[in-house]
């Protein structure tokens, strides 16, 4: 009994000895220069989704909507509305564009354009009756023969390389519902890649510094990697080396060169890539017979582990170079965000720097400040530029004025509010250059961005245009031109 209770103790000793080993060990692997770089970059791109226009700008592409619309009873004959809206749904590759055209409550045009992964449709009424459109998943099978045709030969025929891409367009789509999340995916783990190996390469420091952003003083942990010519050749060689060998890489650029363009085949596309990366493998000798000086400087807050601050000099041929981008405690919240660039031998230098005043419940006020300092044959010009934004979030007051050189180039006055997930803008006076713009308000100009709103669908049913005859396209094209033309006349025409 005895004996089994010192087995057990020595047994749960050893136990609790391997558990804060592994601890230790964790905790060691978190505090690498690698791991503190990598987890404070991918924690400040995911606090810099949280800024509000950037949230905003997201929810709009993957479910929401744009609209713009204007009176134009000053500018036409008759009073006259006009309203475009966007849908856009990135995440499922659907989408609308509206056009609409009002004089009272009576519509003299009501366009749509939809699209999905399947098909596209469009309709305009009362310029052409009903809907038409393609059914992509179709037209490998409808073009041949049609008036589309190359080899019919007709005024619609597409030269070879835009048949070719249409008629592959139904493979083109079918994988590419992620396509935005799987370069977001790769290119998140090319950086890590990226940083793994300066920190190979380079010598490295661990430092502590407390630095003060927009009046907050943030304690830091500095990471400082210092790269010469033969590590900085050995950064690029590695670099080459993995995507040369990297199957995911080379899938994703056919897909990605499938849908960016129609006249080059997608396979020239990725050689001429893996070509350019070749130029830079035979680049190396010339970089190690440089005479190259790097350093670099992570600012990393010791708390919430986020990237404050980046620090960047070069030193190449004895041309200096110096930048520095500030982003503080947290990019979302930040009082202060600032890039700084500088080349020492020219005397040029350019700096932007973002100041938030005030950004609560009741008040958004930010200033912008934009300078440039360039030096030709020993003459020194600066420029200065701000753009100052004040939004009463509760009267909804809204003033935007940009001067440059000291001189006033832009003002935007009108009303900002912000209803549900909806945010609506109306323009109420516009000066450029210290003139007031004529007829602003009057045009009662309206922006809408609506965060959540539902993209329509293709309707089931329309005419298919390539089973049209050469004929009926033709009937349908000056349809359309001769109606456009007519509804321009009555009411801009002379």
């Amino acid at each position: 009994m005895e004996k089994n209770k010192k087995l057990l103790i020595i047994g749960g000793s050893v136990g609790a000895a391997a558990l804060l080993a592994l601890i230790i060990v964790s905790i060691s692997l978190a505090n690498t220069p690698k791991a503190l770089i990598v987890r404070s970059i991918a924690n400040t791109l995911s606090d810099a989704r949280r800024i509000e226009a950037v949230a905003v700008t997201e929810d709009v592409a993957n479910g929401g909507s744009v609209a713009v619309s204007a009176n134009l009873d000053k500018f036409a004959k008759d009073d006259l509305t006009v309203q475009g809206k966007f849908y856009s749904d990135a995440k499922n590759l659907k989408g609308a564009l509206e056009l609409t055209a009002s004089e009272d409550k009576d519509k003299v045009l009501q366009a749509k354009v939809m699209y999905n992964p399947d098909k596209v449709a469009f309709s305009a009424a009362p310029f052409i009756d009903g809907t038409y459109g393609v059914d992509l998943k179709k037209l490998a099978k409808n073009l041949p023969g049609s008036i589309f045709d190359p080899d019919e030969e007709t005024d619609y025929s597409l030269d070879d390389d835009e048949f070719e891409y249409f008629l592959n367009m139904k493979d083109t789509f079918k994988n590419d519902k992620n396509l935005s999340r799987d370069v977001e995916v790769m290119a998140n783990k090319y950086r890590q890649i990226f940083i793994e190996k300066v920190i190979k390469h380079s010598e490295v420091k661990k430092s502590s510094k407390t630095i003060t952003v927009g009046g907050d003083k943030i304690p830091c942990t500095v990471i400082s990697a210092s790269i010469d010519e033969d590590g900085l050749a050995e950064i690029v060689q590695d670099m080459i080396d993995y995507a040369n060998n990297d199957k995911d890489l080379e899938k994703l650029l056919l897909r990605v060169a499938a849908n960016g363009s129609y006249r080059d085949d997608p396979e020239e596309y990725v050689d001429r890539f893996f070509d350019t990366l070749d130029n830079y493998e035979d680049s190396i000798d010339k970089i190690e017979d440089s005479d190259i000086d790097i350093s670099i400087d992570f600012y990393i807050t010791k708390s919430g582990r986020r990237l404050a601050q980046l620090d960047f000099e070069a030193e190449l041929n004895n041309k200096e170079f110096e930048a520095s981008l500030i982003l503080g405690k947290n990019v979302a919240r930040s009082k202060q965000i600032s890039f700084e660039y500088e080349e020492k031998p020219t005397g040029k230098a350019y700096s932007i720097e973002y100041t938030v005043k005030e950004d609560s419940g009741k008040l958004y006020d930010a200033e912008i400040e934009i300078n440039e300092k360039r030096v030709r044959r020993s003459r020194t010009t600066e420029k200065k530029s701000e753009i100052r934004i004040k939004w009463d979030k509760r009267a909804g007051d809204f003033d935007l004025k940009g001067t440059y050189d000291g001189k006033d180039e832009l003002s935007v006055k009108g009303t900002l509010n912000k209803k549900g997930d909806r945010y609506i803008f109306v323009l109420g006076k516009l000066s450029a250059d210290g003139k007031a713009v004529d007829n602003i308000k009057s045009l009662e100009l309206t922006v809408t961005i609506d965060r959540h709103d539902r993209t329509p669908n293709v309707p089931g049913r329309f005419t298919e245009i390539t089973k049209m005859d050469e004929k009926d396209f033709e009937d349908f094209i000056e349809d359309f031109e001769e109606n456009a033309k007519e509804l321009w006349d009555d009411y801009f025409g002379k």
